[in-house]
């Protein structure tokens, strides 16, 4: 594990960055990649990027994140973090895992089901989770 960061904290950055890509997959069927950030006094933070210039895709708003995070690493104002995205062609979630030492990317296929007559309702139904080693683009 990480120095200063333990699996605990680990494990709840994985979540909420996990539970919010779940929540807006169910609400609006898809989302641009979320942001998450776990503090140096330990509070897990949605950070909200806005962004003014045109955007090429979605590796290269992977790269701007990782651009914005790599300063708030080296001054010691976050100790981890965490961007969900959503593969829609795949049906799958996958979260980027990111601290000193530690870089995974966690596969999360999913199943959606749909109901509702007048209101259709997505719910999400997640398959087996898969880690892979990944390279350290921000710690």
């Amino acid at each position: 594990m990480p120095p200063g960061i333990d699996q605990a904290q680990l494990d709840a950055l994985f979540t909420a960055a996990l539970e919010a890509g779940i929540a807006r997959i169910e609400k609006d069927g898809t989302f641009f990649p979320l942001l998450f950030e776990l503090r140096a006094n330990g509070a897990i933070q949605n950070v909200a990027v806005l962004e003014t210039g045109a955007i090429d895709g979605a590796q290269t708003v992977l790269d701007r994140f990782a651009e914005l995070l790599k300063p708030r690493a080296r001054e010691g104002t976050i100790r981890a973090a965490a961007i969900v995205l959503h593969h829609a062609n795949r049906d799958m979630l996958e979260v980027r895992l990111r601290a000193t030492d530690y870089a995974g990317d966690v596969q999360v296929p999913f199943a959606i089901a749909r109901g509702g007559l007048l209101k259709r309702k997505r719910r999400l139904t997640l398959g087996e989770f898969t880690l892979s080693a990944a390279e350290n683009e921000i710690f």
